[in-house]
């Protein structure tokens, strides 16, 4: 959003909602206050508050529910999907029960495929019959499994099922025990096997060390803030970001020592000493950070490493451990433009929807600098890249705000 521009507008004194909102999410705050996520339980119209016993109160900013019984042991689990971190939470149901279920899943043939709108309508002995319908969409940003799930009392014991097809087709299926079923229109059930009810792999294992890496298609220079030491002149320059207490980032260190980086200029940078000597390149380094990944004020993971190429642009974020032939190779193709370049950014291949290649925006960068109240940097930057933000239509603006906010500092 450049020059403040929420598209909403200032509020009444002068503020911006808008902006403020945006990066009230950007630095990972909650939008529902911390609340725990509350579940209740029905108990012959009696809603109970069963939070707690399930293990299900955790107070992530939670916007999605789907249900599913994803180990086929006759009783519903539950997926949750978070706008914060995690964003994705799985919860086995492992209650001890003395009931069981079945789970039909249709395919239409004459409407269809999926039986969206086909209603099922379970009948049991001396109980009220229980009715589902296969619905598509079943919540905010949710969809839970098109299988239809029946929880069943131990006694209870099935009369018959009817499925009424969206083409006003009826199906009675008789003589049907508890399992997993797949019916296709107009056909008797066939059970599917279920190969092993237990969960092998937890869905977010613990990991001692971690790597990833960014390679850029949008290059933003960094001149201003980088000085290229005479040794770098013809090389890369990779400048990594350390925590004396870290684990991975001391494992790093003792790699290079023994097998130091190969195409590369490598300078260490200690967090701790760049805090004392030059505090306000740590915050630069933390706002490159945060204007790459759309966060604000994020904790960056470290060893953070940044590559930078003989034109001073940022080329590359590593995060964590550095693979060392990944690094070789990204020295390479460092000067590989276009749609090389567009295709190297991305970890996967595919066909682009467009043949326009986006570079990377100067001003964008400056209006962060400014948001952040980097005055004399936002200044040092426009000047050392004066030429390309010329060339930007909003650069005027760029400059009567920068002049305000000057002015607005210099008031007493």
């Amino acid at each position: 959003m450049p020059l403040g521009n929420s598209g909403i507008g200032p509020g009444l004194d002068g503020s911006d909602p808008a902006r403020q909102l945006q990066e009230y999410v950007r630095r990972g705050a909650s939008f529902s206050g911390s609340e725990a996520h509350v579940v209740f339980n029905n108990e012959k119209g009696s809603f109970k508050n069963v939070s707690s016993i399930t293990g299900l109160d955790s107070k992530d900013d939670g916007r999605s529910v789907c249900f599913t019984d994803w180990d086929l042991d006759g009783d519903l689990d539950i997926w949750i999907s978070n706008r914060n971190g995690p964003q994705i939470r799985f919860f086995q149901n492992s209650n001890p029960s003395d009931g069981h279920g079945i789970n039909i899943h249709l395919s239409g043939n004459s409407c269809n495929r999926d039986a969206i709108g086909a209603r099922v309508i379970l009948k049991v002995r001396d109980n009220l019959p229980q009715t589902r319908t296969v619905t598509a969409g079943s919540g905010f940003l949710a969809q839970s499994s098109k299988t239809l799930h029946f929880g069943l009392a131990k006694e209870d014991v099935i009369e018959e099922i009817e499925i009424l097809w969206p083409n006003n087709k009826a199906q009675i299926i008789s003589n049907i025990v508890p399992g997993n079923y797949h019916i296709e229109q107009g056909s008797d059930p066939v059970e599917f096997k279920v190969r092993s009810n237990e969960i092998e792999k937890s869905p977010n294992p613990f990991q001692e060390t971690f790597n990833d890496r960014t390679f850029l298609s949008q290059r933003l220079p960094l001149v201003a803030f980088f000085g290229r030491p005479p040794e770098a002149k013809d090389k890369p320059l990779l400048i990594c970001l350390t925590v004396e207490d870290c684990k991975i980032c001391a494992a790093q260190k003792k790699e290079w020592e023994v097998s130091p980086p190969t195409g590369v200029h490598l300078q260490l940078i200690s967090e701790s000493t760049l805090a004392l000597s030059d505090p306000e390149k740590l915050r630069l380094i933390q706002l490159i950070y945060d204007h790459f990944f759309d966060v604000s004020e994020r904790e960056i993971p470290t060893p953070i490493s940044f590559l930078i190429d003989q034109k001073n642009r940022l080329c590359a974020i590593y995060r964590g451990h550095i693979d060392q032939n990944l690094l070789l190779e990204d020295c390479i193709n460092i000067n590989i433009n276009g749609s090389q370049l567009r295709s190297r950014s991305v970890p996967f291949s595919g066909i682009w929807a467009s043949k326009r290649i986006s570079s990377a925006r100067p001003l964008d960068f400056v209006e962060d600098l400014l948001d952040a109240d980097l005055l004399d940097p936002a200044a040092n930057y426009i000047n050392k890249e004066i030429n390309s933000l010329k060339e930007d239509e909003l650069f005027p603006m760029l400059l009567k705000r920068l002049e305000a906010l000057k002015s607005d500092r210099s008031t007493p």
